[in-house]
């Protein structure tokens, strides 16, 4: 009973910093995700990295086929080999990956917010050929969400500021 109480009291007290400061989550009722849910239509390129990036744009940003925003995505993915056996077999492929992405309004061409993605992936080439094809598509659907992730925190943290 005393540790119930001493939690709850913590936690009260671990939040009067962010009482004063003017926080809003973005994703509460008065947040800029919240606006902008529902309200932006997206471009990604015809690949099943395309695919994977704009699902889940949609997952957290909503579906919508004419939205009062366009945002287009290009790719670009790469594949490293990482680590190369004594016997020159390669091990281990890092997947870099970079989305360049630009908002803006259907029949307008000046952006309203831009930027650039980046990180990376990697999987194993250890086992046979499906499991090597296996861990590389898991790797390439891990490299499009993350992208897709970092795009939409962009766009929120740039809805902020307006």
């Amino acid at each position: 009973m005393l540790s119930s109480d001493r939690r709850k009291f913590l936690g009260v007290l671990a939040a009067l910093p962010l009482a004063g400061c003017g926080f809003t989550p973005v994703y509460g009722t008065d947040g800029s995700a919240r606006t902008l849910r529902g309200r932006i239509a997206y471009r990604a390129p015809d690949t099943p990295e395309g695919f994977r990036l704009r699902t889940r744009l949609e997952d957290r940003l909503g579906r919508v086929e004419q939205g009062d925003y366009l945002l287009t995505v290009q790719l670009e993915i790469e594949e490293e080999a990482v680590v190369i056996s004594s016997a020159q077999d390669i091990n281990r492929f890092n997947l870099p990956g970079k989305a360049t992405w630009e908002l803006t309004e259907p029949g307008n061409d000046t952006p309203l917010a831009s930027g650039t993605a980046e990180t990376f992936t990697a999987y194993s080439a250890f086992g046979t050929t499906v499991a090597t094809r296996e861990a590389q598509d898991d790797a390439r659907d891990r490299l499009a969400f993350a992208l897709a992730d970092l795009i939409v925190t962009d766009i929120i943290v740039a809805s902020a500021g307006r």
